[in-house]
């Protein structure tokens, strides 16, 4: 009868055992981590247009940030079944990214909006600062001239100051000796720049002169037609300004 019992007893540890082993097999299997490219896979289809910058997973979620052209956003996603947890808006894309990645604006378009408020551009050059393409530029307004900052990708005026005078010359000293002036162009090229505008025999005496702060070869030509024509080329710049006499 001990005997008799003892086997019931052993036979029912033995389908204890049995039931436990198969109900962990079962956690085990429905606790099982969906893979990293899954997870990838299941966010670029639930938000097309995005681009994933970051995936970690942690405990049982994987942590993801992407990028929208609405902003960047963090996506918490269920490692087990791929359900999403959360999605929270971290920042918009200006804050966030590199403007040097984005479109730069070219010259002609900077010039464009600068002279919607400005009467004139004397000088325009792109640099970098913090981390962000500006265009720099001196412009004529009612007659003052000033210094703006533009955005190279956006386009908005980053700061404008005006320009500090240059000192008033004494009249008998007007005219400066050529060695003195800033000059970055060459006399060879100023000739070359305005015989681009205007075709025909230049005058050996080429003077530099300052007008109205900035400095400028003046150029005698007489062209094919028996006309005479002054063209001014910025020393710096290369801009040319012609004229031509009565």
């Amino acid at each position: 009868m001990r005997r008799k019992g003892l086997w019931i007893t052993l036979g029912l540890v033995v389908i204890a055992t049995f039931i436990i082993i198969v109900t962990w097999q079962g956690v085990t299997t429905s606790a099982k981590t969906i893979t990293k490219d899954d997870a990838l896979s299941l966010i670029e289809e639930r938000y097309k247009g995005s681009k994933v910058t970051n995936i970690e997973l942690q405990q049982s979620a994987y942590h993801i940030k992407m990028t929208r052209e609405s902003g960047i956003y963090e996506v918490s996603l269920n490692a087990e079944n791929g359900d999403i947890i959360s999605l929270k808006k971290l920042g918009d894309n200006s804050s966030g990214g590199d403007d040097r990645n984005k479109t730069i604006k070219n010259e002609k378009e900077i010039e464009s909006i600068l002279l919607l408020s400005s009467d004139d551009i004397l000088s325009i050059s792109k640099k970098t600062e913090n981390q962000k393409d500006v265009y720099v530029a001196k412009v004529l307004e009612n007659k003052e001239e000033y210094i703006v900052k533009v955005d190279a990708v956006t386009g908005s005026i980053v700061s404008k100051d005006k320009a500090e005078k240059p000192k008033e010359e004494n009249p008998e000293e007007g005219k400066q000796k050529e060695e003195d002036r800033p000059v970055a162009i060459s006399k060879d090229e100023a000739i070359k720049i305005a015989l681009e505008h205007v075709k025909g025999a230049v005058d050996d005496d080429i003077e530099i002169e300052n007008i109205g702060g900035q400095t400028y070869y003046l150029i005698e030509i007489e062209t094919d037609d028996d006309n005479e024509a002054t063209v001014q080329v910025h020393t710096l710049t290369g801009k040319a300004t012609i004229s031509f006499d009565d």
